[in-house]
């Protein structure tokens, strides 16, 4: 089983511009209002790839009931801790003119302490059952910073593989646990590892050392430039798919499940980049935060190019 943990969902209300001007009046084209969460769209990819996937995490109980259901329509299966609280809204603003996203995300309501204890006692005992863990997204106020870390030290204990896909004081804390994959984009990297990095400016050294550290492997999502990944042998990129994009929400979490697929199908490191590419392909080209569907990636796998660069 892949056991996702998203500790901050969200209802994501995407609104379509025909060209965003900032300090100026905006027309809106349409708008959608979609339930996510980063583990929960890793779940969802994964359930229409046939994997056996369970999403666990807090959920709130002003309007929980909307995400459960969702997840039900899914056929997704579910066990959240509830907290007092209700699950925040993100506003995603798309630019039609030059397709890209602008987004303005609210913190989350704050988490008591004996939740975040309910949590870590259910995460154990769900662990018993799982394959690979993935902790994805952003940590809601009253959660500890090494939140992740934890987790990663428990599946450790387990003997379960780990992916870690977040940003900050959360991320840097988790990655002294040495995960077996961490998925940092672009921004993230450079922030975590304060290095460059680009098509033309890959940071072998950096990337080389982060695996020589304890981590088995790395994905480094670069949007519009591809993608990076990397075992302790080999250095891999992929080039960005040729596509016209609906809806960018969902598509590193997208990657997330690809690679999570080919880790359970027993596939090489380049062939994880493949499906990861794949995945998020078929999410980018579905509207607001509809996700990928198996068809949807496989009709894209011939399509990736990945060379190797190391």
């Amino acid at each position: 089983m892949i056991l996702t943990v998203t500790l901050n969902p969200c209802i994501d209300k995407t609104i379509y511009l025909d060209r965003l001007t900032v300090g100026s009046y905006n027309r809106v084209r349409s708008t959608r209002s979609d339930l996510a969460g980063k583990g929960l769209n890793v779940s969802i990819v994964l359930k229409n790839l046939k994997e056996d996937t369970l999403c666990t995490g807090f959920n709130f109980t002003e309007n929980g009931r909307l995400l459960e259901e969702l997840l039900d329509t899914q056929g997704v299966a579910h066990q959240f801790i509830r907290a007092e609280g209700a699950i925040r809204t993100n506003i995603k603003l798309f630019d039609t003119s030059c397709q890209v996203m602008t987004e303005v995300n609210e913190a989350g309501p704050k988490v008591p302490p004996q939740a975040v204890e309910q949590l870590l006692q259910m995460a154990d005992s769900l662990l018993e059952h799982t394959d690979l863990l993935v902790m994805s997204g952003s940590v809601p106020p009253g959660v500890p910073a090494d939140i992740y870390q934890r987790l990663i030290r428990m599946a450790h204990e387990k003997q379960v593989k780990s992916i870690l896909d977040a940003s900050g004081e959360p991320f840097l804390l988790g990655l002294q646990e040495k995960p077996y994959l961490i998925k940092p984009n672009t921004l993230e990297f450079e922030q975590a590892f304060h290095t460059p990095i680009g098509p033309d400016s890959i940071p072998i050294d950096t990337i080389q050392n982060i695996l020589n550290g304890g981590v088995s492997r790395i994905c480094i999502s670069m949007g519009e430039e591809g993608a990076l990944f990397a075992d302790r042998e080999h250095i891999y990129r992929a080039q960005p798919l040729s596509l016209k994009p609906q809806g960018l929400t969902g598509a590193g979490d997208s990657m997330v499940a690809g690679i999570c697929y080919a880790i359970r199908k027993n596939l090489s490191t380049d062939q994880m980049l493949r499906w990861a590419m794949a995945a998020a392909g078929g999410s980018i080209q579905k509207p607001g935060t509809i996700l990928a569907g198996d068809e949807d990636i496989r009709e894209l796998l011939p399509l990736v190019e990945v060379e190797q660069i190391r």
